[in-house]
C-alpha cells in the first residue's frame, strides 16, 4: 500500500469502528496529541479500543489529503457519539505499509 492508501484504510477502519486499525501501526509506533504520547502497538490498541467503545468517532475529511513522500496530512471533522464535533489535523508518517507516527492537532473551539 502507498502512504495514501494506508491513511485511507485508517479512516475507513475508524468509520467502521474496526479495531483492525491497530494493525496499520508499526510495533513501536507513536500516537502524539493533547500533551500525551502513546507508544507501541499494544498501548495504541488500548487507546483505540477505549476511544471506539466510548465515542464511536466518525472522521470526515474536510479536503484532499496533503502528501509529501511518506508524510500525509489530513484536515478532518470527527463526529462523536455525544454529538460533539472535533476539528482536527492529523499528520501521519508512513514507513512501508505501516504508520510510524500519528500526530493530531485539535482545534480549540
Amino acid at each position: 500500500m502507498t502512504p495514501v492508501e494506508v491513511v485511507e484504510r485508517y479512516f475507513a477502519c475508524m468509520r467502521a469502528g474496526d479495531l483492525d486499525v491497530v494493525e496499520l501501526f508499526h510495533d513501536d509506533a507513536r500516537l502524539i496529541g493533547l500533551g500525551t504520547v502513546v507508544s507501541g502497538r499494544e498501548a495504541i490498541a488500548e487507546f483505540y479500543g477505549a476511544s471506539i467503545d466510548a465515542s464511536r468517532p466518525q472522521p470526515r475529511q474536510c479536503g484532499p489529503l496533503l502528501v509529501a513522500g511518506e508524510r500525509v496530512a489530513a484536515e478532518i471533522e470527527i463526529s462523536l457519539a455525544s454529538g460533539d464535533v472535533l476539528h482536527v489535523v492529523d499528520l501521519f508518517v508512513v514507513e512501508g505499509e505501516h504508520i510510524r507516527s500519528l500526530t493530531y492537532f485539535v482545534a480549540d473551539h
